[in-house]
């Protein structure tokens, strides 16, 4: 009788590491594909700041080619850059749709609010040292850039329903450089 007993416990038991497990598969899924989650906004928001790094660094070259593709403005060249670095997420297709992508051109006196004269504007301002200088083009040396990715929609791979259901979050990045001297050839800057 004592050789059988260890047989039945045996039999009871592996029903309940049937259970252990299924009970230990929910919370362990969960949090795996919460790491996922988390992970994946953080690789869409590197990606969307080395983006806007290096637009913002490449239009203070004032290239107006990117990749072999001329381009008509500097705001369409720093565009390309970061349609280009963001692993298809940002597009010329949906960024015409939604504006994710900003290029603004800043007066070194005032960094709040966006340039917007037209060429030879004739802006003068004084610097902290008592230095005046002629502002003539939005995007003339001197002046800062802005490359901004903002407002990209990011919907979590598994939302829980109680705590989140569907709700999205939204991602961005931005960068500034200041615009540094035209290049030999050019007495003129390009359009912005």
């Amino acid at each position: 009788m004592k050789a059988k007993a260890p047989v039945r416990r045996r039999r009871a038991q592996s029903g309940s590491a049937v259970l252990e497990g299924s009970l230990m598969f929910l919370p362990f899924f969960a949090i795996i594909l919460g790491i996922a989650d988390f992970s994946m906004a953080l690789f869409i928001t590197g990606a969307f700041q080395e983006a806007v790094e290096d637009a913002a660094r490449f239009t203070t070259t004032y290239n107006l080619t990117y990749n072999g593709t001329p381009y008509q403005t500097q705001t369409q060249a720093a565009k390309a850059v970061v349609y280009s670095e963001t692993f298809g997420f940002i597009n010329a297709t949906n960024d015409a749709a939604n504006g994710y992508v900003q290029v603004n051109y800043y007066f070194p006196n005032d960094l709040t609010t966006p340039a917007t004269c037209a060429t030879n504007c004739n802006y003068s301002w004084t610097d902290s040292n008592g230095n005046t200088s002629t502002v003539e083009y939005d995007n003339q040396p001197g002046d800062i850039v802005e490359v901004r990715v903002s407002g990209f929609p990011w919907n979590w791979m598994a939302p829980v329903p109680t705590i989140m259901p569907g709700k999205s979050i939204t991602l961005g990045a931005d960068a500034a450089d200041i615009l540094q001297g035209l290049p030999g050839t050019m007495s003129v800057p390009p359009a912005p």
